[in-house]
């Protein structure tokens, strides 16, 4: 009987990592409900660990009572959720390497949704020198939901995810950046390897440059380490170690060469809280340079008022307006953020002027958002190439152009004066 019951769930998870989309290739699957209010990030957080040459770990974290379709806690609904997983060689889903899926009731117990979220670690039979997709996805049979996420993944030597961090317990760290006075482990794939370098960099990274205008600066420029640490290592593991300032740090590779991985640190209550400061700087896309020069002069507090509030529109109005625009802030900030904050990156400062997307394509070296209606060839259209920064992370870098021009300007009066 156990084998009939597996053979169906293997059947089940092909069907569904076959049916996703119409087509065979995993680059005509619209991701925009990645951007929405019920974004699967705000329930499910992965993470990659390459163990050896051959064997990586993808653990998954579900928080159960977050996923929109068990907000009420309905038991059918609850007892026919999976998580499933594809691992694949390109964007076509002929060239699969390995899948599952796992009953959601098996992750987590029907009584435990609203309690912690629970985590489950997963085998990937990967190996070096390799690219792969992998295609993670909560799915809703009942409501017929699919909350998935797309990871690539350039296994080598240098991967970023041939580290990772651990709390104090040994356990894994899913924060994406470190809180102030957090303390936390380094694990690193090679075992033999004494110690790491590590180099500060201060947060003072600049925001994107508006859509039309030719990006010609890079993420590091001419700036330096502020300063440099040596991590002891042993069997691949630090000390506890307790970053002591906002900024980026930085791994250097065993040559000290590149950089491997990096992990920023930001202010308390990042990115769920902005200070009056924070909301001034984040109007920068709102104002041309000299405007914006001016606001720095006058006190944070009166400057957002000023701004946001004029005898032309309605308190009401005005209100709506801000409110809007600092979501957007705050949701930019947990859906992009990299070595600097979300609202600072390309995809940040166009999802916070223009808003989600209706159409998100991934392809392999790019992210396509459209905003209309399908199959629109006057569509407004931004391609975002997938590049690495010399922080070894993964940027997605506008594909700029002066006919962006128009738009910008006439969405940016929509939010100074509509």
């Amino acid at each position: 009987m156990k084998n009939v019951q597996l053979f169906i769930i293997t059947i089940i998870s092909l069907v569904f990592l076959a049916s996703c989309a119409t087509s065979n290739k995993i680059d005509k699957y619209n991701n925009a409900s990645s951007y929405v209010d019920d974004f699967p990030d705000h329930f499910m957080q992965y993470q990659i660990y390459h163990q050896n040459d051959s064997l990586s770990e993808l653990s998954v974290r579900i928080d159960a009572e977050k996923i929109p379709s068990l907000k009420k806690k309905q038991v059918d609904v609850y007892s026919l959720m999976r998580l499933t997983f594809g691992v694949y060689t390109s964007m076509n889903k002929q060239d699969i390497v390995q899948s599952a899926s796992y009953k959601l009731s098996d992750i987590i117990a029907y009584e435990d949704i609203n309690k912690a979220a629970s985590e489950i670690q997963i085998p990937l039979h990967i190996e070096d020198n390799k690219h792969y997709v992998v295609l993670l996805s909560v799915q809703d049979q009942v409501n017929k939901r699919n909350y998935f996420k797309l990871i690539r993944i350039d296994k080598n030597k240098n991967s970023a995810e041939n580290f990772r961090l651990l709390n104090e317990n040994n356990t894994t760290f899913w924060g994406n950046w470190i809180e102030p006075k957090e303390r936390i482990k380094l694990q690193y794939r090679y075992a033999n390897i004494p110690s790491v370098l590590v180099d500060y960099y201060k947060a003072e990274f600049s925001p994107a440059i508006p859509p039309f205008v030719e990006n010609i600066s890079n993420d590091i420029g001419e700036k330096k380490p502020f300063e440099q640490y040596e991590i002891a290592l042993s069997q691949g593991y630090s000390s506890l170690i307790q970053p002591p300032h906002k900024g980026v740090y930085a791994i250097k590779d065993e040559n000290q060469s590149n950089y491997i991985k990096a992990f920023p640190q930001f202010y308390s209550d990042y990115p769920l809280k902005l200070t009056d400061a924070q909301k001034v700087f984040t109007l920068r896309y709102l104002n041309n340079k000299k405007e914006f020069k001016l606001m720095l002069q006058d006190e944070a507090k009166h400057t957002v008022e000023e701004f946001w509030f004029f005898e032309d529109r309605t308190k009401e109005r005005s209100a709506e307006m801000m409110g809007s625009y600092y979501a957007r802030v705050i949701r930019a900030n947990q859906l992009f953020t990299t070595y600097k904050e979300g609202w600072k990156t390309d995809r940040g400062m166009i999802f916070m002027v223009y808003g989600p997307p209706d159409f998100v394509y991934n392809e392999a070296d790019r992210e396509i958002w459209e905003y209309g209606d399908e199959a629109d060839y006057n569509n407004l259209r931004f391609e975002f190439i997938i590049q690495t920064s010399s922080f070894n992370t993964q940027e997605f870098i506008l594909l700029r152009s002066d006919s962006f021009r128009e738009s910008w300007y006439s969405a940016v009066e929509n939010w100074r004066n509509k």
